[in-house]
Formats: C-alpha cells, structure tokens, sequence
C-alpha cells in the first residue's frame, strides 16, 4: 500500500502557527490535537512488507510544530514476500519541528526501512527521535534499517545509518540488541556552549556533540531501560552563548 502525508506548518496572524495543509493517504490519517501539534493515526494495521509511506514535512520560518503518532507501529512480513517496509520522512525546517513518534515494533520475518531526510534553514531548530523493538514478546527479532541525513544550507550535520536484526552487518551476537533509541537535538546557528553538548556515556549509552546540539544513542534488551537511559544524557537545557 502506497501512504502519503504532507503537513505545512505556517506562521499566521499574530505569530500563532497555522496549519494550511494537512492531508493524508492510505494507512495513515493526520489530525490537529494542539494548537502547534500533530498526530499521525493508524487507519489499517501495519505496516506490511511492500508497503511504503511518505511524510512530508514543512515547517515555515516563525511556526512551531510537534508531530506525534498515537500508538506504536508493528512492521509484519507480507505473505510470500520479502521486500522491506519503508516509511521515508522528509522535513524542510525554517522554523521548529519537534517529531517524536511512538516506537516502532519490527515482527520476526519483517524487515523495515525508517529514513529521514531534514534540510534546516538558518534560524531552523529539530528535535526527532527514534525508538525501535525488534520483535513482540516471545518471537524473534525482525530487522529494521534506519537513516538519517540532517543538513543545514546543503552542509551535512548529521549521516548515518544503524542496521539492527539478521541479516545486517553490525547485529552479531552478543552484541545484538533488541532495543534501540536516538534522539538528535540541532538548534539555531547560534554555538551553543561546550560543556553542554561534550561527549558522555551511560550503560550501552553515548551522546556525541554536533554543530549546533547533539546526538543520544541508547541500546539493550528492553525499550523502557533504553529510553531511560538515552533520555539520562540528554542536556537538561542548551545553553546559548554569542557566535
């Protein structure tokens, strides 16, 4: 099944965000909950393997926007087939875009393809986080194959791509966790402070800096102590200081 969603938040009257276009297709809906937020409803279960989404995301210099999911996606093999799952999301940001989506759960035989592509104007700020289950409880891991490419004028901030399941290079026992949790934070083109965004790590957890803000990355064996410990290092608050 073929899913589209496109979203354009915009700076209106007063300084209120306003949302001039909000449409979706195929197994997703999109609703207004907040005055600055989205969420993306499930209308058919899934996703199935050959199914591919596409999310794309608008966020006009002075508007705010959080986008949401309301449940977690269970990604499933299709019968007699192999081919991946794909949900693709590509975000221009001029303003703020904070998109954090409930996790996605990838069924033994299932393998699913998570890609996100952001281009930040100078004055655009992104919060995105991934969480991912390999595997509901009592079945195998199913594989999941996730990017992410942040740029800011055309210069890459942030390119990378983490394999987890069988099959993928990396996810060889021991090491290889059911688990897994990023959350990427860029601000404005403002530095921000060094003590703020230096290297840190926890159990099976690190944050690593990048221009602007940083990066957390968490794995393990169960999502709750994963997220726990990814949202540990997170800065409690950027601190800004003149370029």
């Amino acid at each position: 099944m073929r899913t589209d969603v496109e979203i354009v938040a915009r700076r209106g009257p007063g300084g209120r965000t306003v949302l001039p276009v909000l449409r979706a297709t195929g197994q997703l809906a999109v609703r207004r909950t907040g005055a600055t937020t989205v969420h993306l409803v499930a209308t058919a279960f899934g996703p199935l393997g050959g199914d591919d989404a596409t999310i794309r995301i608008v966020v006009e210099e002075g508007a705010t926007l959080g986008v949401l999911s309301v449940a977690a996606a269970i990604a499933l093999p299709a019968r007699g087939a192999t081919t991946p799952s794909v949900q693709r999301i590509e975000a221009d940001v001029e303003g703020s875009l904070d998109l954090r989506l409930e996790p996605t759960v990838v069924a033994a035989g299932a393998h699913h393809r998570a890609e996100l592509v952001a281009g930040l104007g100078p004055h655009g700020q992104l919060t995105v986080t991934d969480q991912v289950l390999l595997g509901r409880a009592g079945e195998e891991p199913g594989r999941w194959t996730g990017t992410t490419r942040i740029e800011r004028g055309g210069r890459p901030l942030l390119h990378t791509t983490v394999g987890l399941g069988t099959g993928e290079p990396a996810w060889l026992p021991p090491v290889a966790p059911r688990a897994y949790v990023s959350t990427v934070h860029i601000a404005e083109t403002v530095h921000i402070a060094e003590e703020e965004v230096g290297v840190a790590t926890g159990q099976d957890a690190v944050r690593l800096p990048l221009p602007g803000g940083w990066v957390t990355t968490a794995w393990g064996a169960e999502l709750h102590r994963v997220v726990r410990a990814a949202a540990a290092l997170a800065p409690a608050a950027p601190v800004r200081v003149p370029a």
